[in-house]
């Protein structure tokens, strides 16, 4: 029941926010039940905002945005606590200004300057805001960063998961139907949990893989759509409280221990579970980087600099061992023998220290591999292979694995239950 009452809190907060985006909006607050949904209204009876909803950062790092709708859409701009709503059918900019904001008409005239606050509301059914090249469901709330201005997606969770499992799961078919649900309530999952995890941000989550990507309207499809429906408001929980819902590509046969991935406490259904193949159809399921000495080095004296913010020559490289593996199989300490020293790397951090030939921008795919040397007939190290297996960190639920898993027949609850042990399927709303 704690987990029920923490979900209470989050929506009480969920309405204060809603509050806030604009005095022409009418918050119908009703009874926290599984059936109705606490509802945000403007003067339109169709347009409005559902609880729970999510504050997604879309951007940070622009000086300026430009937005519009399908529609029309209003210009709510809040100034030291005073409110202006503007109408608008045509593209409007919002320029970061000092401390504040300017919006600016398509003409060029500006509508207000010195703003705190900027929101972009759709009006009517079936509106979506633009913002530069992209379109998204809810409100777009716009704040001064710096110089800069900050976007954030306040948006329904089931519309927000639209835009988050399409590009999270890839493009699947109807006989993966089941797969896509279990992405589903897993990406759901992890959003509820992590709503208050910015407890200083004006978002909850970020729209990037630090926490899931979103990419709006764009990504969205039919058999996802139906995925998401079908699971609306189901999520995992373990005690009465939610998951971690951690996910990721491919295990290579068998998922891992979080304690042995990552330097985070043991949780009993983050465990390593065995998929039996189901993700062997994978692209990943079987892989192989090959570095020379010097490669291999010049990648490792590169981590060492980022890692400790200075150079480091660690000296022609002899030798290279696993010391130690996970319950999982994956690389949990790696020695790297040089002529000055003996250099040891543990855990997921592995894959930013040894990254990749073919792609020199990208992390090694998986931590599960082994280490093949070739050496000279002088017996020095010439190259270094590593054979691997999977994609990602490996810990919670292995997305091939589940897709294949539903083209076997297994339903998302079934998935889910496998991957996280001892786990409930709830409908929290």
């Amino acid at each position: 029941m704690d987990n029920k009452k923490n979900t209470l809190v989050l929506l009480k907060r969920m309405i204060k926010v809603s509050a806030r985006i604009g005095t022409g909006l009418c918050i119908m607050i009703l009874v926290w039940s599984c059936a109705t949904i606490p509802g945000l209204k403007d003067e339109e009876p169709e347009t409005f905002i559902r609880v729970p909803f999510v504050r997604v950062l879309l951007d940070e790092n622009q000086s300026e945005a430009t937005f519009s709708a399908q529609k029309a859409f209003a210009i709510e701009c809040l100034t030291l606590g005073q409110q202006a709503v503007y109408h608008a059918s045509r593209p409007i900019t919002v320029y970061g200004h000092g401390r504040t904001l300017k919006v600016v008409g398509y003409t060029g005239l500006v509508i207000q300057e010195g703003v705190d606050e900027v929101n972009i509301i759709p009006r009517g059914t079936d509106n979506r805001i633009r913002v530069n090249d992209n379109m998204y469901r809810g409100i777009i709330q716009i704040l001064p960063h710096g110089q800069n201005i900050r976007l954030v997606n306040i948006v329904y969770m089931e519309d927000y998961l639209r835009g988050v499992v399409p590009p999270e799961i890839g493009k699947r078919t109807e006989a993966e139907l089941e797969a896509v649900k279990a992405q589903a309530v897993a990406a759901r999952t992890y959003a509820m949990a992590h709503l208050q995890q910015y407890p200083n941000e004006p978002y909850d989550l970020k729209s990037s893989v630090y926490d899931q990507v979103y990419e709006g309207v764009r990504v969205e499809n039919k058999l996802v759509n139906k995925a998401i429906d079908a699971t609306a408001g189901i999520v995992a929980s373990y005690q009465d409280k939610l998951i971690n819902a951690y996910y990721h590509s491919t295990c290579g046969g068998m998922t891992d221990d979080i304690s042995q991935v990552w330097d985070r406490k043991s949780i009993p259904y983050l465990k390593p579970v065995a998929d039996n193949g189901a993700c062997s159809w994978s692209k990943y399921y079987s892989w192989r980087e090959v570095f020379t000495e010097k490669q291999l080095r010049g990648r490792i004296e590169q981590y060492i600099a980022s890692d400790r913010g200075r150079d480091l020559r660690i000296g022609r490289i002899r030798d290279i061992k696993v010391l130690k593996r996970t319950p999982g199989g994956r690389v949990a300490t790696l020695a790297v023998f040089t002529d000055t020293d003996i250099y040891r790397f543990h855990r997921d951090r592995i894959r930013w220290v040894v990254g990749r030939t073919s792609n020199p921008d990208l992390i090694l795919p998986s931590d599960k591999f082994d280490v093949l040397i070739e050496r000279d007939k002088n017996g020095r190290l010439r190259s270094v292979t590593f054979q691997g297996s999977g994609y990602g960190h490996g810990i919670g639920m292995c997305q091939c694995g589940a897709i294949g898993m539903s083209r076997e027949g297994w339903t998302f609850d079934k998935i889910l239950k496998h991957y996280y042990k001892g786990i409930s399927i709830e409908k929290l709303y």
